[in-house]
């Protein structure tokens, strides 16, 4: 526009540019908003296949607007892009509920630092909250409707779990309410005060 506005002849390069971006937009419109909301539903991300199904949904993205923009632009209709689109969804699915058997919990040996956070004052109480609160999805076989797995591989079942976790269940659950999400299990703000006392008592 400046080039325009000073007489210069523009560079034809800079509207190929333009047009190829405005055509990536048109294709991820539909895949962003999918990945925005998708955080509502478990199966689209607690999965340890999550990156593929991400990928996936961005393919059915670029083949359903292929379709609309064909249509549009007045040429023959692809039909053949519904096909993918099916087959890619069909994948999806797949994906979302291929799960598998982490089996039963196990005990690990505590390292020097867990052992801080398991010997604390307030442990026990703070594991019964764990438990009660927490696991239902962190578990290795959760027992959430529409969870396979775990969130982010991350398990709060054994003595061990906690204490590895410690620093996480106090940001999320102690000094913050982040978790649960839209606090589901109920865990109350006299649960969240022992969590983080229990933190500060070991040290953390």
């Amino acid at each position: 526009m400046a080039g325009l506005v000073a007489g210069r002849k523009p560079d034809p390069k800079y509207g190929r540019i333009a047009k190829a971006r405005s055509l990536h937009n048109n294709c991820l419109t539909l895949p962003v908003i999918f990945l925005m909301l998708s955080n509502h539903y478990p199966l689209a991300f607690a999965t340890q296949y999550n990156w593929i199904i991400a990928a996936l949904v961005f393919l059915m993205g670029v083949s359903i607007r292929h379709y609309f923009n064909t249509m549009h632009s007045r040429r023959p209709a692809p039909y053949w892009t519904w096909l993918v689109t099916a087959v890619l969804f069909l994948a999806i699915v797949w994906l979302s509920a291929a799960g598998y058997r982490q089996g039963e919990p196990q005990e690990a040996r505590l390292t020097p630092s867990q052992q801080v956070y398991a010997s604390a004052e307030g442990f026990d109480h703070v594991k019964d909250i764990v438990l009660g609160r927490c696991s239902m999805c962190h578990s290795r076989e959760p027992f959430w409707e529409g969870m396979r797995w775990a969130p982010k591989g991350l398990y709060l079942e054994t003595t061990s779990d906690i204490a590895k976790a410690a620093r996480l269940i106090h940001v999320q659950a102690g000094i913050s309410e982040a978790m649960p999400p839209a606090n589901v299990s109920f865990i109350t703000p006299q649960e969240r005060q022992a969590i983080a006392a229990w933190y500060r008592g070991a040290g953390g």
